[in-house]
């Protein structure tokens, strides 16, 4: 990479989206949740596409940022978008303004690095892929539903990240399931989603198959991690939805190890009520 390039970092609903676009050279996109319905996290670079370094460094360059509003104090947990620049390859110079109220002198520049971010992102490099689905359509009521979940490495490279086997936390593995009932989101109520951590007991490996050990797993290119969650739930006979979120930290490793949140939808299913037993 050049030393000088211009960067995007962008909050995500429960991660981010870090982008570097250099002059020449390959660009890169970091990234830790779900992004423009992608289920996968990780590292992509690719070369921009021709005349798009140029189209960014003018919509950058014609920005008077001084004339924008600042953010200096923002409330807590306040998504926020930041741009800059860095000339020399090292110091950053960057802006940063709250999601809700971005200026409208803002916006081209936006669209164009989010344009050639989704570039970047056909080009995975160490990236994290996840899919999800129910293990049957319909499930009784007085039993546990169950997912079939894969994990998939579809970058070019190598990569680690945390085994769903092994504890994330004292008998918790580092895995949370949402289920909802099947409705729009607006028409959601209280009591109507539920959010449950899943202990060990709840994630099982393929039949015939054992889980790896270790509190790390090696994907190397196109290489799976398969596993099924089961849950017993306290519910009602109906119809629901539920996402699976997988969490993986890099912690003080290197950058071939996943770090985010993976958020999988599993799709619909239907909880029923069993029929009454006949007497003999």
């Amino acid at each position: 990479m050049s030393k000088g390039y211009l960067v995007l970092f962008l909050d995500l609903p429960n991660g981010s989206l870090g982008a570097a676009f250099p002059p020449a050279g390959k660009g890169s996109v970091d990234l830790s949740n779900n992004f423009l319905g992608r289920q996968e996290i990780g590292y992509y670079e690719a070369e921009l596409l021709p005349g798009a370094y140029a189209r960014l460094k003018q919509l950058h360059g014609d920005l008077d940022f001084n004339a924008l509003p600042v953010a200096t104090e923002l409330p807590p947990d306040t998504k926020t978008v930041s741009v800059g620049e860095s000339p020399d390859g090292e110091d950053i110079d960057m802006r940063t303004f709250p999601l809700h109220s971005v200026p409208d002198a803002l916006e081209p520049l936006l669209n164009e690095m989010r344009e050639a971010s989704e570039h970047m992102l056909t080009k995975p490099l160490r990236v994290l892929r996840g899919e999800g689905a129910p293990t049957s359509p319909r499930f009784p009521l007085e039993k546990s539903v169950s997912f079939a979940v894969t994990l998939r490495n579809v970058g070019s490279q190598a990569i680690e990240m945390e085994n769903p086997f092994i504890p994330h936390a004292p008998g918790r593995a580092n895995l949370r399931l949402l289920v909802s009932k099947d409705k729009p989101s607006e028409q959601l109520r209280e009591g109507d989603v539920l959010w449950m951590e899943l202990g060990l007991e709840n994630v099982h490996p393929p039949e015939g198959k054992k889980p790896p050990e270790g509190r790390r797993v090696t994907l190397t290119p196109g290489a799976e991690l398969r596993f099924v969650v089961r849950k017993k739930l306290l519910s009602a006979p109906g119809t629901y939805r539920a996402v699976l979120t997988y969490f993986t930290s890099r912690g003080e490793r290197g950058l071939e190890t996943m770090d985010g949140q993976l958020a999988l939808d599993l799709g619909r299913f239907e909880v029923v009520q069993s029929p009454p037993q006949t007497q003999p």
